[in-house]
């Protein structure tokens, strides 16, 4: 009966383990051709979607972060959208995205799909390689 209950202990905690662990994979990240983060983990892998923390890519943006309980609202250049934590739909302006994939948190830090920060949010333009293993932000550079 104690192997049963630890048995079902062990499992119980392996499925409320919080998303973005040992299966993801970093992707080494780029703005114009400069690394995002120098020490790497900004981006990463999940699901296969490619997820960037939203701290620095607002920071690389200039832009503007709030966090408002289990959201963050971001403001770049005029364009203002609201990521919620487990969701995959982000509300920009006073419209509505279905993202790729659901934004989370990891060690508090927020992740969100790249494709939709950058291509939505940012306005700028993104290119990842076929293998997902970094990704480059254009802003100032055409592809």
């Amino acid at each position: 009966m104690k192997r049963l209950t630890a048995a079902l202990a062990l499992v119980a905690t392996l499925l409320a383990v919080a998303p973005g662990l040992a299966a993801d994979r970093n992707v080494k990240l780029t703005l114009d051709g400069r690394p995002v983060d120098r020490a790497g983990g900004v981006a990463v892998l999940h699901n296969g979607v490619v997820y960037a923390d939203v701290v620095p890519l607002v920071k690389s943006f200039d832009g503007l972060l709030t966090f408002q309980g289990n959201a963050v609202v971001v403001s770049i250049h005029g364009v203002t959208g609201r990521f919620t934590d487990g969701s995959r739909t982000v509300l920009i302006g006073q419209g509505a995205i279905t993202m790729r994939g659901q934004t989370f948190k990891v060690n508090g830090d927020f992740y969100v799909p790249l494709d939709t920060f950058v291509t939505q949010i940012a306005k700028a333009k993104l290119r990842v390689n076929a293998a997902q293993t970094q990704a480059d932000i254009y802003v100032n550079a055409s592809l």
